[in-house]
């Protein structure tokens, strides 16, 4: 059975171009992640969208995709050097041009590598220089 660790979200389906899409898409039908073949992706238009990460990365390079980072502690190092907490990572937006973090709190940072300064995979902290105050 598939489950939520084994998929990537890709957002929120809005348009039939498929593209660039593996051969299935899922979604979650009654609290399983049902599989739909790519070309019947119009049936699937406003649904979230995940694919297999097994199919969107590889799993020896272990490259974190935006999504891996969902859960994940972001810790901003301020202008005076000294980090702070900014909250968690309840979901990451990638449907416009600039992805977007959604925090527990229901704010929103932008996520952009210039903006990222370490990634800490064994902790899941984010460590960032945002050039605003959050």
């Amino acid at each position: 059975m598939i489950s939520k660790d084994d998929l990537i979200s890709i957002g929120i389906i809005r348009r039939t171009h498929y593209k660039d899409l593996p051969d299935f898409v899922f979604v979650l039908r009654d609290g399983l992640f049902v599989p739909f073949r790519t070309e019947r992706i119009s049936e699937l238009i406003g649904e979230e969208g995940f694919v297999l990460r097994s199919e969107m990365q590889d799993e020896e390079d272990g490259l974190l995709t935006w999504q891996d980072l969902v859960g994940y502690t972001i810790m901003d190092e301020g202008e005076n050097g000294e980090e702070e907490q900014v909250g968690v990572i309840a979901y990451v937006d990638e449907s416009t041009i600039n992805t977007l973090a959604t925090l527990e709190d229901g704010r929103m940072i932008p996520l952009h590598e210039d903006f990222i300064t370490e990634i800490d995979e064994e902790a899941h902290v984010l460590h960032v220089r945002l050039p605003f105050k959050i």
